[in-house]
């Protein structure tokens, strides 16, 4: 029996305040560009100026002096827990089960007074603005595992069974208060408030499974595995909780063959392969079931609160399945010198959860239902080689992924995203990749007079304006005429270790890139703005001005009107992802037992994280993804934060 707990203690001071400070959609950094540059963020006298745009421009706070005087703390527990029992019943069989505890706490408390700034609205404000919040979210979670194995071996013949029931639960509770109008800045406190509000929700699932396994292989040459699953989650309709998900794989080491040649070269050969389902329920949380909102009506002449259906439930709603097959091999050459191993996957994707909307008559806006394919698939090569052996070692890992994906089939076939004029800059359509970048084709200027007759043109276009692409012919440019503008998936992604020794030191050189993907900076649409609103880019210098002054023709006038169209989704805003970075680099030195009295071992040693970065990508950071995992709108960069460089030094104690 066994039992490991893992605690974490986490106080945070002003590192969330950032996309609060500035309206949602944009962080202090990106503020603090398009704030103006004539401006200081301190007077003369060392006081915060307050206010950091120049006449004419959108107005603005002080970013820097917003980032030090904010007042936003989080405390975060968390506690990890994992208690186990092993009972060999008979030789060969076990019994075991475990309970794993996952508890979360964290508590957010924060206050915006009367020196706190948003975008558009500088301080100082007034008593009655200010702004003080508190929420709590205690989340919990357990998952009890409960197997009998059986391993045996008889002759050349070794195998393996398995079967075990799981079940699993999660549960969330939040809580939030807001308190308004404050008589000072002295009491930070919900207390102080002269006005509250508060709210507070529940969310849990549950997961049930039933699981079996078969491992058998004769001589260690020959190996076949097959495994089945039973999965049910609270997260699906009544019809179709559960689902079923079986598996089987099997594997070949030629090399053990009497017709294999021996020799070093080659030294070992191994063939692969598996097919099988995977179900996945991380669809949300009651989205098979009807949902309810507060709504008024109206009885004996007075109007009353009540509640009415806006979501229809779906009592089908299932699990999203998965067919994949993996194919692949490994082998080592030169006597175990290098090692490679090279894998093929093709992954469909079916019944994904997606939202049909529906027509308004029926009552209801929308459902949520399994409609909606597509497809992965790709290589992977890994190579690991001991490039140096002796009293100076060293060893080299490589591991390159070419990958790619298709949709196959959405609701009703309609694509998703793309259709807003702000603020939308993925798509996702039948037969394209996922979550492609969506705008307008960028095609230089109207440079003079006869330009403009020639070309088809925007509503507000006029010479010395930005030109976008006809794309649909029709003579115009509008909406109609937006169109794919780049991949955000990247063609391959790959990394590199480098492990080197010599007597007690060793080092360590972690790189990793990718290369193929393109990235959308939306920052743009500030630092290209035209309206004179905005701190801007240095290139908007060569603006269009005349004919006889064109600039350099990728810039348009500044012409009262006739400057949204340059804001807009477009391929100016595309640049390649690639990068390489130099992810870390460690050097220690350990003393042996034979150095120290006491201690059996020391380590010393120093790294450096993301050490370098090498990329042509202008923005802060190539790695950015202003939503996180969502893949239908990756590769959008709104002003994120550069990837910072850690220095560490450290030592390790063996007793």
């Amino acid at each position: 029996m066994g039992l490991n707990l893992a605690p974490t203690y986490q106080i945070d001071h002003n590192t969330r305040g950032g996309a609060l400070a500035i309206n949602g959609n944009r962080q202090v950094l990106s503020g603090a560009e398009i704030s103006s540059p004539l401006i200081s963020p301190r007077a003369a006298d060392g006081s915060y100026n307050l206010k950091t745009s120049s006449y004419g421009m959108y107005a603005l706070p002080n970013f820097y002096q917003q980032l030090l005087q904010m007042d936003n703390d989080m405390n975060t527990l968390h506690i990890l827990a994992n208690a186990y029992v092993d009972l060999e019943i008979i030789k060969g069989l076990h019994a075991k089960s475990t309970i794993n505890g996952d508890l979360f706490t964290q508590d957010f408390n924060a206050y915006y007074g009367t020196q706190f700034g948003t975008f558009g609205t500088p301080p100082p404000r007034s008593n009655s603005s200010s702004l003080a919040q508190n929420s709590s979210n205690n989340t919990y979670s357990w998952l009890n595992e409960n197997t009998v194995d059986y391993a045996h071996s008889f002759g050349d013949h070794n195998l393996d069974v398995l079967a075990g029931y799981t079940t699993q639960k999660w549960n969330q509770n939040f809580r939030s208060i807001n308190g308004t109008g404050f008589a000072n800045d002295a009491v930070p406190w919900i207390s102080g408030a002269t006005s509250t509000t508060g709210s507070s929700n529940n969310a849990s699932w549950t997961v049930a499974s039933a699981l079996a396994r078969v491992n058998y292989d004769y001589k260690k040459k020959y190996y076949l595995s097959g495994t089945i699953r039973n999965d049910g989650s609270s997260r699906f309709g009544a019809n179709k909780k559960y689902g079923t998900f079986p598996s089987v794989s099997a594997g070949w080491v030629v090399s053990d063959e009497g017709f294999f040649p021996k020799f070093h070269a080659v030294s070992f050969l191994k063939i692969k392969g598996s097919y099988g389902l995977a179900g996945n329920f991380n669809v949300g949380n009651y989205t098979s079931i009807s949902r309810l909102t507060p709504t008024n009506y109206v009885f004996n002449g007075s109007t009353n609160l009540g509640e009415s259906v806006t979501v229809l439930g779906n009592p089908n709603l299932t699990w999203e399945q998965s067919k994949q097959t993996d194919v692949g091999l490994e082998a080592n050459f030169l006597n175990n010198r290098i090692s490679f191993s090279y894998d093929y996957y093709n992954k469909q994707t079916e019944g994904m959860l997606s939202t049909l909307q529906l027509p308004y008559a029926s009552g209801f806006a929308s459902m949520s239902y399994n409609v909606g394919t597509f497809r992965m698939w790709g290589h992977e090569f890994m190579i690991s080689s001991k490039n140096l052996v002796g009293n100076f070692t060293w060893s080299t890992d490589f591991n390159i992924s070419f990958n790619d994906n298709k949709v196959l089939k959405l609701v009703n076939n309609t694509p998703i995203g793309g259709v807003n004029r702000y603020n939308d800059y993925n798509r996702t359509a039948v037969g394209r990749h996922i979550g492609e970048l969506y705008g307008y084709v960028f095609q230089g200027l109207y440079m003079n007079q006869a330009d403009f007759n020639k070309y088809p043109h925007e509503s507000t276009s006029a010479v010395g304006t930005a030109r976008m692409k006809d794309v649909n012919g029709d003579g115009k440019v509008d909406i109609g005429d937006e169109t794919f503008i780049g991949n955000p998936n990247p063609k391959f992604v790959y990394g590199i270790t480098n492990n080197f020794t010599w007597k007690n030191f060793d080092l360590n050189i972690i790189a990793g890139g990718q290369v193929g993907n393109k990235l959308m900076n939306t920052n743009l649409q500030n630092l290209q703005n035209l309206d004179g609103i905005f701190n801007i880019n240095k290139d908007m210098q060569y603006r269009w001005r005349s004919e006889q002054d064109p600039g350099n023709g990728k810039v348009p006038r500044t012409l009262s009107g006739t400057t949204e169209l340059y804001r807009l989704t477009n391929t100016n805003w595309i640049f390649s992802g690639d990068y390489l970075s130099i992810r870390n680099i460690a050097l220690g030195y350990t003393f042996q037992q034979r150095q120290l009295r006491y201690i059996k071992g020391i380590r010393v040693y120093a790294s450096v994280q993301n050490a370098f970065m090498f990329t042509k990508y202008p923005g802060q950071n190539p790695e950015v993804n202003d939503n996180k995992d969502s893949q239908t709108t990756a590769g959008t960069d709104n002003g994120s934060y550069p990837v910072p460089r850690t220095v560490m030094f450290g030592a390790n104690f063996n007793f």
